[in-house]
């Protein structure tokens, strides 16, 4: 009855007190301290990421990567560049406009004040409509937005007057204390001890030019604190109830959320894992037999992993299967996830199925344990002067390839060889494939790309975050969906970018034919046998691809056939469309969800992240040892004043007198000071 009460009660945006944690009543259910219902905003947050969603693409093959040093210095670049970059919308405003929800309007207005520099404030507040104006001298510039009788869960702009009669005075009646704390929540959440007020002040000068003041700059920053302290509380007494809405609203889907018991008996999360039940039925009828690990690191208070499994589709772009959020990446993470992946997936010991990984802490040897005939595919080094050799090592289709480059690395350094060879090259050199499943990877680049596909989202508390994701996932499929089905030719995108990128060498091949329908395919001088009825060519990179190479794709052109005849059915665009022809089902608002009988869990304590710890001042001090004394307390000096004419003590020359009076204190010289100590009894 409480919500029912508050939810008929207009709020002011202006007058509604501080949240008091001590007393949970002095705000509404669902009601922000500054007026805003918490899940319009997180609805809205999660809709703003979906729409800013690129789509991944293809993965290319035969790229050299980027070197661990070039990864680290590109990743100082980017975090300096990241800490000064705030993404927000273009500004655009026009009558007729239609936005989610209320707060989706306010943003849009924000906007185009901090695009324009101009003083628009907010002029009325209601449930069901919004007004701003431009505090602007003289200025009669205003927009009104409100729903409507037939659709009341549609925003639309019915008043907007666009002339503005003012300039810009380089303040904003919107950047409240609330305002600022929305805009940089995000950089807090991650760098608490980076967005101090005064590099808050700094950012908002230095991107719209716009003055605010260092309380206001504070006080934003201490609300965004008591935000994602808050956050974390609510969003884990709501991890249950998103198990059940995703158990509803997707049938037999996989979803398992470990927990550990305090001494308190209260639960504690440990991990969560979810797989859909439409995505490991996709993967198995339509997508090679490929499955991409990798873990990335969360960026919310609580840190933690996230650990993911990806598909290919026909157009070798990822396809999502399941993903896992643990606290840190150990061999008991990793042999947990092997093993759901392992029963979800049907994978048995693994044999016929392949695994690309980095060789992130504990998988590899939980991969051994759960899947010990899966071909498990292992990123090798990445040092600067190994680059060009050793992929091109890798890049090997056959043994020719593979010794003659073997030979050319031992030439170069015997060093470097040394260490090629202890990496075990059968587990990242394409002569050691297995011939099938036509996949080519030596390198995890499609989990990566789905990483940073996703990187809003681990920026955001565990619920919001996997909403995201899944969301991300069902959003993808869509789009993909609607691009296979207007797509006509034969084989997929990728398929044909890749026969276009070998038909001048193709073309340059002389094929002379045999017996057995068998040809001879003579490329720089060297010859190659193709069978065009068994689909191989002793180079054996179209057994190992699944597409054509040069020397088959030139005795294709000699005889004038149609090369995508001859490519794999995996990459086929009928495969293409049976894998986006289903997607997830939507999940319904978090106020829908079913809420069961379990108590809800707490968040866990933040674990110790790998690497070198943060040395602060008082680490670097010396701590004492247990038999020596403690530092001393200085006591309190006090200098006696002098005279710089006359050298008297307790004053100074400008109120030197020719004839002062003798002081009582005894003199000392000057400069001298002097100790302070406590009366003897």
């Amino acid at each position: 009855m409480a919500s029912n009460q508050w939810n008929d009660v207009p709020i002011d945006w202006d007058t509604v007190p501080e949240f008091d944690p001590s007393n949970p009543d002095s705000v509404p259910p669902d009601i922000d301290s500054d007026g805003e219902d918490r899940r319009e905003r997180n609805d809205y947050n999660i809709e703003k990421d979906v729409f800013d969603f690129v789509d991944e693409g293809s993965v290319r093959h035969n790229v050299y990567p980027e070197t661990d040093e070039d990864e680290d210095g590109e990743e100082i670049q980017r975090t300096v560049d990241k800490r000064s970059h705030i993404k927000r919308g273009s500004g655009n405003l026009y009558e007729g406009q239609v936005f989610i929800n209320g707060i989706a309007f306010k943003e849009a207005v924000l906007d185009y004040a901090l695009s324009t520099g101009l003083n628009i404030k907010q002029n009325r507040y209601d449930k069901t409509k919004l007004e701003f104006v431009c505090d602007g001298k003289g200025c009669s510039w205003r927009i009104y937005c409100s729903t409507s009788i037939k659709s009341p869960n549609k925003w639309q702009v019915k008043i907007m007057k666009k002339a503005h009669t003012c300039v810009p005075t380089g303040t904003c009646e919107m950047l409240k204390v609330p305002v600022i704390a929305r805009l940089f929540v995000d950089k807090i959440r991650e760098e608490p001890e980076y967005f101090m007020p005064m590099k808050i002040e700094e950012l908002i000068m230095e991107k719209w030019k716009l003055t605010v003041t260092r309380p206001q700059c504070q006080h934003a920053r201490n609300k965004a604190i008591r935000w994602i302290e808050r956050e974390y509380d609510e969003q884990f007494g709501r991890l249950r109830d998103y198990c059940s809405e995703i158990m509803v609203s997707n049938e037999n889907s996989s979803v398992e959320l470990d927990c550990v018991r305090n001494e308190d008996g209260i639960d504690v999360f440990k991990r969560f894992y979810v797989c859909f039940n439409i995505l490991r039925k996709t993967w198995k009828e339509n997508c090679r037999p490929l499955i991409g690990v990798d873990g990335c690191f969360l960026k919310s208070k609580l840190k933690g992993q996230l650990l993911v499994a990806m598909g290919r589709d026909a157009d070798n772009a990822i396809y999502p299967i399941a993903w896992a959020v643990v606290q840190v990446e150990n061999k008991d993470n990793w042999l947990w996830f092997a093993r759901k992946i392992k029963i979800d997936l049907g994978l048995n010991e693994g044999d016929g199925f392949i695994m690309v990984s980095d060789r992130q802490k504990g998988l590899i040897a939980a991969v051994k344990r759960e899947l010990p005939l899966i071909e498990h595919r292992i990123r090798h080094g990445k040092k600067p002067e190994m680059k060009p050799k050793v992929w091109n090592l890798a890049w090997s289709y056959n043994m020719g390839d593979y010794t003659a480059n073997l030979l050319d690395i031992f030439k170069y350094d015997t060093e470097v060889y040394e260490d090629v060879m202890k990496t075990n090259p059968k587990s990242w050199c394409r002569a050691f494939y297995k011939v099938g499943p036509c996949v080519e990877d030596v390198e995890n680049n499609s989990t990566e790309s789905f990483n940073n596909s996703i990187g809003k989202a681990r920026d955001k508390p565990y619920v919001p975050m996997l909403e995201t994701i899944a969301r991300l996932a069902m959003v993808r499929i869509a789009k993909r969906g609607v691009i296979a089905t207007n797509h006509e030719g034969i084989c997929t995108p990728y398929v044909i970018d890749m026969l276009e990128s070998l038909h001048e060498k193709a073309s340059k091949c002389t094929v002379k034919s045999s017996t057995n329908k068998t040809y001879a395919s003579i490329l720089y001088g060297c010859a190659h046998r193709v069978s065009l009825e068994n689909r191989t060519c002793s180079c054996c990179r179209w057994e190992i691809t699944g597409i054509p190479c040069e020397h088959a794709y030139g005795v294709m052109l000699t005889k004038g056939l149609e090369a995508q005849d001859y490519v794999a059915d995996w990459f086929k665009t009928s495969t293409w469309r049976r894998t986006y022809a289903e997607g997830i089902v939507p999940l319904r608002g978090a106020k829908f969800w079913p809420e069961g009988p379990e108590p809800p869990i707490i968040e866990p304590e933040i674990p110790d992240q790998p690497g070198r710890k943060k040395v602060t001042k008082a680490d670097k001090k010396r701590k004492k040892g247990v038999n020596e004394s403690p530092v001393k307390k200085k006591k309190l000096l006090k200098r006696i004043m002098h005279c710089g004419i006359c050298g008297a003590a307790n004053h100074n020359s400008r109120f030197h007198k020719k004839n002062p009076k003798k002081s009582s204190q005894p003199e000392s010289s000057q400069g001298i000071c002097t100790q302070l100590t406590q009366p003897e009894n």
